[in-house]
């Protein structure tokens, strides 16, 4: 698998709703678009899509649920570095992992995209 270049960490800092993450690199301007798709009982984001624009692709994204200091959660991470373009500009129905116990996801507490500049991994 390739190493990959990453220019530009685009994350939430809390619980993702639906919003723009807006970023500018090297004088290029763009956005992840972020849109929940379901939400649990409390609300918690369950399942989202995202798109981005601008000159700009995504390699990864870290899906975060659970609690913080709860040990046997973790994250999910989406590596499209396999995908034959090595990165996508749009996904569907990312979620955290599951529960402990094996019945639902987790709500979502953080999410993290590894951004490229479009092409590079081609």
């Amino acid at each position: 698998m390739p190493e990959l270049d990453f220019v530009h960490e685009a994350d939430t800092e809390n619980e993702p709703t639906d919003e723009t993450l807006a970023f500018t690199v090297n004088g290029q301007q763009g956005s992840v678009i972020i849109d929940v798709t379901s939400t649990n009982m409390e609300g918690e984001p369950l399942r989202f899509d995202f798109s981005v624009t601008g000159p700009f692709a995504v390699a990864a994204v870290i899906v975060k649920g659970g609690p913080a200091n709860d040990p046997t959660t973790g994250a999910n991470l989406y590596d499209y570095r396999t995908t034959p373009a090595g990165q996508v500009e749009a996904d569907e129905t990312l979620h955290a992992q599951l529960n402990p116990n094996g019945t639902a996801y987790t709500g979502i507490s953080h999410v993290a995209f590894c951004m490229v500049e479009d092409g590079a991994q081609t």
